[in-house]
């Protein structure tokens, strides 16, 4: 897959996951815990995790594509690494580079649930740098550039997906960085305002990953 392809897949998804967090935003203040209801919730637990998994389906292309050699958005070619021969080459190369492992080409993963977190910029940095695709640059430089609201969104979805006092806790540390008020549920924090563009801390999050994205792939 050409890595404009797999961004136009992203800004897709986003936009449309983008739009439905808006609109549910314009139906009521979103201004302490007690605006949100039961479904609310559930309902952002659900776009929450599909902003995420989007994220990190782009992620995972990405990497994978740029290790089997593809072209950029521009039409350039990104040469293949030599080994990288399919996409289990590069899923067994990337878990070893999380752990820490040089990259063996010649062993492949089958197992999807034993990939990395691609969405994890920490991971991604990691897996890249290891791995060396030609465009590994830039990748680095795109996905460092939208560092802060990544590890944000996958805070607020940690929590949610996993709910126990260390990921609130975690998600209690971005306070800082946002205009806040108390939350009784992970997903509540999704409504915390970014200060710069006063924007709600996912809808800012959503358009920092589309750009992000649009770099790796430029």
């Amino acid at each position: 897959m050409a890595l404009h392809a797999a961004w136009a897949r992203l800004d897709a998804d986003l936009s449309l996951l983008g739009l439905n967090l808006r609109n549910f935003a314009s139906t009521k203040p979103l201004a302490s815990a007690s605006d949100f209801s039961l479904l609310d919730e559930c309902l952002l637990e659900g776009l929450l995790s599909r902003v995420w998994q989007a994220w990190s389906s782009f992620c995972r292309t990405c990497v994978i594509e740029s290790c089997m050699g593809t072209t950029d958005a521009a039409g350039a070619a990104i040469a293949a690494i030599p080994g990288a021969a399919s996409e289990e080459h590069v899923s067994s190369a990337a878990i070893r580079a999380k752990r820490g492992i040089a990259p063996l080409w010649g062993s492949t993963n089958a197992i999807l649930r034993l990939e990395p977190t691609w969405g994890d910029v920490d991971v991604l940095s990691r897996i890249i740098n290891r791995l060396q695709p030609a465009n590994s640059g830039k990748m680095l430089a795109a996905f460092s550039s939208g560092y802060q609201c990544a590890k944000a969104l996958q805070s607020v979805r940690n929590g949610a997906a996993h709910s126990h006092s260390q990921n609130l806790g975690d998600i209690l540390k971005l306070r800082s960085a946002y205009l806040v008020f108390p939350i009784g549920h992970p997903t509540q924090a999704m409504f915390w305002i970014e200060p710069q563009s006063q924007d709600f801390l996912v809808t800012h999050a959503i358009e920092e990953l589309r750009d992000s994205g649009l770099a790796a792939v430029s």
